[in-house]
């Protein structure tokens, strides 16, 4: 039957005119993800954050160059006055009114109890966490696209068994209105199935703008023009199955869900900041040099017309006292903070667990359900074929023909489901264990 419908569909697709720019795609899922991560607009931003993370870090080691400043001061120097000390006998000291200076100074680090080295590994952490930003967003991306992708062939395949359906519940009706007028089948039977070939008219309906709807999201995700149309090509992705079992499933997502990744950088961050703050214990050690280069002499008195020059290079050492009053409370708010990522890392384990042995469970379930839903149809089709040819043949009731194909579509409709939700569960597994970025 799957057949069957796809080469329904094809024929549909072929017969039916394109809207003015209207563009049809056939596309697999691996093609989709493959767009997606070329023209998703949450894709692309995170790729900026990383580009932005990773100039960070430049900017983070530039902490351990020289630093270097000058200074050019030009100015009017006015006269000087020269008072006793208890301020009498003041007289004028003229200075020359011209005065300039220039300063340079280099400032090397040598020893910072580790902020430098921190700050540079707390950059790098904010390129990690980027990094698995965008891997937790190409993972929520490419589940989205596969619950929209899975849905619109679930439904174009079922908007497929609806209009079979009711083609031949139209070829039904015009038989009984023949058997109507020869007195064989009564008015009453003939309405029961305008109501069949109504309410599958609705089903078709609503199936129709299922599609659409999710056409549109697949459209909005992969950033395509708003008139493209999608058809699923279910073909292309072949048969996906799944290997080893929950344990196996659950030992993957640690070391691979961006959950946990996350709150594992989180807590490299955490120590990070704890040790930048305890460094403050500890005093700062730096190279310095400088060269002063000014005039007038303004030290001599009277004051000298010349330029004065002095150098001096030495070793700086700076100690905040203060911190041993101020640095307990912020490595006591950072042990905190690392308490409280390690009971989130625990609780997040527990969950993905729970989640990963349901996902895992359902699977196995809905490869069963496949089975038995593909002898149903089978089961289905042969019952209405039968009941068909003895209703022709006025052996059977209508009440028989109306069981056997109601019988019939329920069977179709199950197939397909129970088809999408064993691929649903097969991608629902690697999104939760973070292997879906991967495929």
């Amino acid at each position: 039957m799957t057949k069957t419908i796809r080469l329904l569909m094809a024929f549909v697709l072929l017969s039916t005119p394109c809207t003015h720019g209207q563009e049809i795609r056939q596309m697999s899922m691996a093609e989709l993800f493959t767009l997606a991560n070329r023209q998703n607009p949450d894709i692309g931003a995170a790729d900026a954050k990383i580009a932005a993370a990773r100039q960070g870090e430049a900017v983070a080691k530039n902490a351990l160059l020289p630093q270097i400043s000058a200074s050019l001061t030009l100015s009017y120097l006015g006269d000087g006055t020269v008072l006793d000390r208890d301020f009498g006998n003041a007289m004028r000291d003229r200075l020359p009114h011209f005065s300039n200076s220039l300063s340079v100074e280099l400032y090397q680090p040598l020893y910072t109890g580790g902020a430098i080295s921190s700050g540079v590994r707390l950059a790098e952490k904010d390129t990690e966490m980027a990094i698995n930003n965008r891997t937790n967003s190409v993972n929520s991306i490419r589940m989205a696209i596969a619950t929209n992708y899975l849905e619109l062939a679930k439904h174009r395949n079922l908007i497929q068994v609806y209009e079979e359906n009711i083609r031949l519940t139209e070829k039904l009706l015009a038989a009984m209105k023949a058997k109507h007028s020869q007195g064989i089948v009564l008015k009453n039977d003939i309405t029961r199935y305008e109501l069949r070939r109504s309410s599958l008219s609705y089903d078709s309906l609503a199936t129709a703008n299922a599609i659409r709807i999710f056409n549109k999201n697949l459209v909005s995700l992969l950033g395509l023009e708003a008139a493209t149309e999608i058809i699923p090509d279910i073909e292309a992705d072949g048969s996906l199955i799944i290997a080893g079992d929950a344990n196996t499933w659950i030992e993957s997502a640690v070391a691979n869900s961006p959950s946990l990744k996350s709150l594992d950088i989180l807590t490299g961050m955490s120590s990070l900041n704890r040790k930048i703050a305890h460094s403050e214990y500890i005093p700062k050690i730096g190279l310095v040099a400088g060269d002063n280069f000014l005039g007038p002499v303004t030290f001599e008195v009277p004051a000298l017309n010349k330029n004065y020059n002095a150098w001096f290079v030495g070793v700086n050492v700076k100690w905040n006292i203060s911190s041993l009053f101020t640095t307990p409370k912020s490595t006591r708010k950072h042990d905190l903070e690392l308490a409280r990522i390690q009971r989130d890392t625990e609780s997040v384990t527990a969950e993905i667990e729970r989640r990963i042995s349901e996902a895992a469970t359902l699977y196995r379930q809905s490869i069963e359900r496949l089975e038995i839903e593909r002898k149903n149809v089978q089961l289905a089709e042969g019952n209405y074929a039968v009941v068909s040819n003895r209703f022709n043949n006025q052996l059977s009731l209508l009440t028989d023909m109306l069981d056997a194909s109601n019988a019939r579509l329920d069977a179709g409709v199950r197939l397909v489901n129970a088809e999408i939700s064993t691929r649903f569960y097969y991608y629902q597994l690697h999104y939760i264990a973070g292997t879906l970025s991967t495929l």
